[in-house]
């Protein structure tokens, strides 16, 4: 059996159709498992476990244009897949596949569009996006479920982690955590500040506290435009710390994640990285939902900011409040259960 996976979204999504892939890649000895994501998403996907062919499409984020749908469109009628496989609600993806000649469209139910589904399950409350996703292998007759996200970085992406790393003065066997105080890597379309990033002076705090709690040194992780935030919270850090953000690709950091013993980022494509090479997670979510959006499984924690009375985000998937919301005392008791 042929098997294309269209994941709608970024890196995120992505990531959290690692499950997904692996169960299909299992249950389908001598088929193939193609996934279709956005161009953003590409490198990750291709170092997934279970990946035969990664096809990026532009069509497929979120951003893109009706022109980019319509060449999605053109480049996916071209190609002869038995099954689509669609990871995500959103109509465009329902349409692309059913224009393109799939005959059989498996996706999650939900939405006017769930009509042009062949064969559709229903996420069950406060279900994780990549369990619900899991489920859809049910509707290929495939019952054994593989739960594990999983990504290799690479040889190159894991000699180039250890470098960054060794070139610090915290790899010296201390329990390490990395922090992500920035917002540069969320796959959010309008991501505002004031509700997806934490204060610069909480992340010092916390710093702080894991120091001088359990002897930890931290490691700020993030992309280029996270700089600015982890200079402002190290100036405030009196314990073991280091800083290698922007210094690193997707893959590299995947790597120097997986060297960690911790990672606690926002509602980022770090904390799902940091599932896939095996490091626990502490997310923290303010207006969106950290039940779907988290790290997928039990070693993973979410601390969800909790939404002010009458007050409305006008971000997708609104769930909770903002992020000053959440306290370095709600963030240590979640750290503590994880470790």
């Amino acid at each position: 059996m042929r098997v294309l996976v269209l994941v709608w979204g970024r890196q995120v999504e992505t990531l959290q159709a690692s499950p997904l892939l692996r169960t299909l890649a299992a249950g389908l000895p001598g088929g193939t498992v193609a996934v279709a994501c956005s161009p953003a998403a590409a490198q990750v996907a291709r170092a997934l476990e279970g990946v035969g062919v990664v096809l990026p499409l532009r069509g497929l984020d979120p951003g893109a244009s009706p022109a980019a749908g319509l060449a999605a469109w053109a480049r996916l009628r071209r190609l002869r897949y038995d099954v689509a496989i669609l990871c995500g609600t959103a109509a465009r993806p329902r349409i692309l596949a059913y224009l393109a000649g799939f005959a059989r469209r498996v996706g999650v139910g939900g939405g006017l569009t769930a009509a042009l589904l062949s064969d559709h399950t229903r996420p069950r409350p406060g279900e994780n996006q990549a369990a619900t996703w899991v489920r859809l292998a049910h509707l290929l007759g495939i019952g054994r479920e593989r739960h594990q996200p999983r990504l290799e970085p690479g040889p190159a992406a894991a000699e180039q982690a250890l470098v960054q790393l060794h070139s610090t003065a915290i790899a010296d066997g201390r329990l390490l955590v990395a922090l992500a105080p920035g917002i540069g890597h969320t796959d959010l379309r309008s991501p505002d500040p004031e509700t997806t990033a934490w204060e610069p002076e909480r992340w010092a705090h916390l710093a702080n506290q894991l120091s001088t709690r359990h002897g930890a040194g931290v490691i700020f992780v993030g992309a280029v435009e996270d700089q600015g935030a982890a200079m402002a919270a190290a100036v405030d850090i009196a314990g073991p710390h280091a800083d290698v953000t922007g210094q690193l690709d997707v893959l590299g950091t995947a790597a120097l994640l997986g060297l960690c013993d911790l990672v606690v980022s926002g509602d980022s494509p770090l904390l799902h990285l940091a599932a896939a090479v095996g490091t626990p997670t502490v997310g923290l979510f303010g207006p969106t939902d950290g039940r779907r959006r988290g790290a997928y499984g039990d070693e993973h924690r979410v601390v969800q900011a909790v939404p002010l009375p009458g007050h409305h985000h006008a971000l997708h998937h609104t769930s909770g409040g903002s992020m000053e919301q959440i306290r370095v005392e709600d963030v240590l008791a979640a750290i503590e259960t994880a470790l």
